[in-house]
């Protein structure tokens, strides 16, 4: 079986780090030994995939794209799900003279994107929660109907043998020593790519006023925005890696697609801290921690993604916190209990590993390259919809707050951003109508 994987860029996301496992993996099926990857611009995801033994080609119209397609079995496509550069993919088809069944992994739990109807014969949904709000935003239903060509596979996460996780844990000892990191510190950690939206600055407010009352914790950055890392630097409260931490409260390290460095820098952290302004479809900055054992206080945010409460479970696998005052409560809880801090690690280890299992993940996708090809249906479309009600009923629960504090802020915030939302789409309805 001769497989293409098509994406828009080999940068050091998620989504690029989702396609690159998936397509490892997969190249180790007996029947899927010919897979190569498609991007339409580079990046450091090249060289693991070519180290992987998997060849890339770069190709951004229509027409190079279709000549790598020639004979190409079944494609399997990461797609947004609004319009976006990769809708190209649709014109390439259209260049060849057989129709290539199309698996397209849906990354934001959007349904807005109908001319790729054409193409794609079969969908997944990355988390649970994303299959269920793309239902809510397109006034889809949830039942057997919908789950008869769409299902969910989760983004895998590597597992780490015993003797593996002991010894990275043992070098994250030696790399916090070497920053100056003393026993008696409280590690906190944030990893994600510096852009603006996939920050908010809830961590640094809540953060700073915890330090305030607790001078032993220490926040390990890697890595925020250029302005965020700027104000921090010149309050005197951030340094940069390599740098010894001393006094200061905060350590700033670049971003990498190193698989060690990352896991390096994440065992190091005592309690992830995970905030977006937009909220996670999936979240790999929560996950791969969580594989570590590390508990995880993120944010909700009920009027964009909420992919973080699928995986961050208040007080079973880590805290939710959406404003400041609650978050630093949060932050200082976690801090003094160190028990409280195993417990939720250690759930959180046990959900990444049901829940992001790479074997389980990559026969999702396998089942749904063979469903394509030979024009079946959903195999498991009924225990699908039953794990969808769940998801959808646990994220009614549980998305607007824990707090009262949060309660309040979350459904004032909602109401506004729906507000703004409707007021938008009138101007937009009435420009469209006097043109």
């Amino acid at each position: 079986m001769k497989i293409a994987v098509f994406l828009n860029q080999l940068g050091i996301g998620g989504t690029e780090k989702a396609a690159c496992e998936w397509a490892r993996h997969l190249s180790l099926f007996p029947n899927c030994k010919n897979i190569s990857v498609i991007s339409m611009n580079d990046g450091p995801r090249k060289k693991d995939l070519e180290k992987a033994g998997i060849p890339v080609q770069i190709q951004s119209n229509a027409s190079g794209i279709a000549e790598v397609l020639r004979g190409v079995d079944v494609i399997h496509a990461h797609a947004p799900g609004y319009p976006h550069a990769g809708d190209v993919l649709g014109d390439a088809l259209k260049l060849l003279n057989k129709k290539i069944p199309v698996v397209q992994t849906n990354i934001f739990g959007k349904l807005e994107n109908p001319g790729e109807n054409a193409w794609t014969d079969f969908r997944l949904f990355i988390s649970w929660t994303s299959c269920v709000q793309a239902a809510q935003r397109s006034g889809l239903k949830l039942d057997l109907n919908f789950f008869k060509y769409q299902s969910v596979a989760s983004y895998p996460v590597s597992s780490f043998s015993e003797a593996e996780e002991a010894q990275l844990n043992i070098q994250a000892l030696a790399f916090r020593e070497s920053l100056g990191l003393l026993s008696h510190h409280v590690v906190f950690g944030r990893f994600s790519r510096p852009e603006p939206n996939k920050w908010t600055p809830i961590i640094i407010t809540a953060f700073l006023d915890a330090h305030r009352k607790n001078p032993n914790l220490r926040l390990l950055l890697r890595e925020p925005p250029a302005q965020v890392a700027s104000d921090l630097r010149s309050a005197n409260l951030a340094c940069l890696a390599p740098a010894f931490m001393s006094s200061h409260p905060v350590l700033i390290m670049p971003a990498t697609s190193d698989p060690h460095d990352l896991s390096l820098s994440q065992m190091a952290c005592d309690v992830i801290l995970h905030t977006s302004s937009i909220g996670e479809s999936f979240g790999y900055g929560i996950a791969e921690p969580m594989k570590l054992g590390k508990p995880v206080i993120t944010n909700s945010v009920p009027w964009h993604d909420q992919g973080q409460l699928e995986l961050v479970r208040h007080g079973e696998t880590g805290l939710v916190a959406s404003i400041p005052s609650v978050m630093r409560e949060s932050i200082l809880a976690l801090s003094r209990n160190q028990y409280l801090r195993e417990r939720l690690g250690c759930q959180a280890q046990k959900l990444i590993a049901t829940l992001s299992d790479p074997v389980i993940s990559c026969n999702k996708v396998y089942s749904a390259i063979e469903g394509a090809l030979n024009g079946a249906l959903n195999s498991s479309y009924e225990e699908d919809l039953v794990t969808a009600l769940k998801a959808q009923t646990f994220l009614a629960k549980s998305q607007w707050g824990h707090d009262v504090r949060d309660r309040i802020y979350l459904r004032t915030k909602a109401t506004w951003v729906s507000f703004l939302r409707k007021q938008r789409a009138i101007r937009t309805s009435y420009l469209s109508a006097t043109k």
